[in-house]
């Protein structure tokens, strides 16, 4: 399903994407002074990570991402219930999961669409008659079992779909297939599919979102149809005769699609371009993906691209360890209280994950700087930078910039007094990514090019809590064209950043060959980051 507006809901699930989110950066110069000769560098040079040419298909052009779910299994883990773990050993950049959508929604507009859109296409298409809606989580304690697994991929596709009947603007991945069953605890997929009665001859009609929605199809259908829209889901021809659930069911539909969809603005922009894709705005159900649970320093990354969700590791993950994602997006980047208060509020469920764990440990030792930094600059340095920049009032720009740098200068007092290790630092840098956004935001618009020291920082930070993430590979495209052009292509500096480059690239796209990598680069490089009139693109 295509639609053209979108109404974004706060509460939709997993996010990655942090780049578009940012509230100075979007609005700020970023690169004043003039960028390296790009054509010249090799982001590759010396790499000590080994290729696959093999992973090059995937961004040679718009073909389909492949199934493939091996190597995880379904748990029960201690103290958080069902989750995944690795049945072998992963290194970073390796495919942990690429799994077709049940149902997809997407916009040609960089934006998001409404959760709402999913409940309407599972509804409207019929696509609650499948066992994974019998399985996946709807906020009750018995939906959580791992009673099912893993079908095999010979059942995908079974909606008897042609590809001819699929959308003509992308290739479309066969449905994931049906969960394998191995008892009968969980509740039933619809008792009214399960039961028909006369009511269901007609069927109840439906109100809200659902209603205005039903009718807008119908008279675009009378109009000539969907014509370049896309939807993507399975069923089957039985899937015809089912009806419509009742009301109690279509809310444990909508609970299910709240607490296991995900959605962003933009299929990944550097693996579309390479794709010769146009990337979309999309929400959708990948049930197979919707098994992972969350951590705030997770060890794979996921993304969308040609429609598949795709998750990698992005560091060693050996056999019998738990497989992890992250729930949040942009909050993940936000100080542990606020990342656990979302958590809690949107997903019920108190975060003990490595990360929150060492910094509720650690939260005395810096007496108070941590969140009082972090409030300065919410509620105090932001809203004065943005209100200075508009007015064009560089001293005031100057005066946040003093303020911040003297915060700054505190936090770090307490790391070097406290000794905190630097896995811990790490997080916590990370937890104040928005005070060293805003001290970019400064230094650019002062007209002082790139901070080098908190760029560093901030690099470091994100390798340690998301590894992967548009924004991992844009600060390391950002730190390396520093490096080049104040050290030089050949200097020992540059080097190490061109290593901080490619495992960025390796833990989001794959070992690919030295030419695709650097057509990613370099396309990061591009829609990330404008070299042309020196804003974010």
């Amino acid at each position: 399903m295509q639609v053209t507006q979108q109404n974004c809901k706060a509460g939709c699930r997993r996010g990655v994407t942090f780049s578009r989110h940012h509230a100075y950066r979007s609005h700020c110069i970023h690169n004043p002074t003039r960028a390296p000769n790009h054509a010249s560098i090799s982001p590759l040079k010396a790499a000590a990570i080994a290729t696959d040419v093999s992973a090059d298909s995937w961004y040679t052009g718009p073909v389909a991402i492949p199934r493939q779910v091996d190597g995880i299994e379904i748990a029960m883990l201690q103290g958080k219930g069902r989750g995944m773990v690795a049945t072998r050993d992963f290194a970073p950049g390796d495919v942990v999961m690429s799994t077709p959508p049940l149902v997809l929604v997407t916009s040609p507009h960089r934006q998001r669409p409404s959760g709402e859109l999913v409940v309407d296409e599972i509804l409207e298409r019929k696509l609650y008659g499948s066992k994974w809606f019998s399985v996946l989580y709807d906020g009750s304690s018995r939906s959580c079992k791992p009673h099912f697994g893993f079908g095999a991929a010979a059942e995908a596709d079974a909606s008897g779909e042609t590809a001819a009947a699929a959308a003509a603007d992308a290739p479309r991945p066969a449905g994931p297939p049906e969960p394998m069953l191995a008892s009968t605890s969980a509740p039933a997929a619809s008792a009214a599919a399960s039961k028909p009665t006369a009511a269901a001859a007609a069927a109840p009609k439906k109100k809200g979102f659902l209603a205005s929605r039903a009718a807008a199809r119908r008279t675009g259908a009378a109009a000539g149809g969907a014509a370049g829209g896309t939807a993507t889901g399975s069923g089957s021809s039985a899937a015809e005769a089912l009806p419509l659930p009742d009301k109690r069911e279509q809310t444990r539909l909508a609970k299910i699609v709240k607490f296991n969809c995900f959605g962003d603005d933009a299929e990944d922009l550097a693996a579309s371009a390479c794709r010769g894709e146009e990337p979309r705005g999309h929400i959708g159900l990948w049930p197979e993906f919707a098994l992972l649970n969350h951590s705030c320093a997770p060890n794979t990354v996921n993304f969308v691209v040609g429609g598949a969700m795709v998750v990698r590791a992005v560091r060693n993950i050996r056999a019998g360890e738990e497989v992890s994602i992250s729930y949040l997006g942009r909050p993940q980047l936000l100080p542990f209280q606020r990342r656990m208060q979302a958590l809690k509020e949107d997903y019920g469920f108190d975060c003990d994950c490595v990360r929150c764990t060492a910094e509720q440990a650690h939260y005395d030792k810096l007496d108070d700087v941590y969140l009082e930094l972090f409030e300065a600059v919410e509620g105090k340095l932001g809203p004065a930078f943005l209100e200075a920049r508009r007015e064009g009032n560089m001293e005031a720009v100057a005066e946040v910039q003093q303020e911040l740098q003297g915060w700054l200068r505190r936090l770090y007092g307490i790391f070097r007094k406290t000794l905190l290790a630097p896995d811990v630092r790490q997080y916590v840098i990370a937890s104040m990514y928005d005070a060293y956004d805003l001290a970019f935001s400064c230094a650019a618009a002062l007209g002082q090019g790139e901070d080098a020291s908190s760029l560093q920082a901030c690099l470091k930070a994100m390798e340690a809590v998301s590894a992967g993430s548009d924004l991992h590979v844009i600060l390391a495209v950002r730190y390396f064209d520093w490096c080049v052009r104040e050290h030089g292509e050949g200097s020992a500096l540059t080097e190490l950043a061109r290593g901080s480059l490619r495992r960025a690239h390796v833990a989001r796209y794959g070992p690919v060959s030295g030419e695709v990598m650097a057509k990613l680069v370099d396309n990061n490089r591009a829609l990330h980051i404008s070299t042309n009139n020196g804003t974010e693109a």
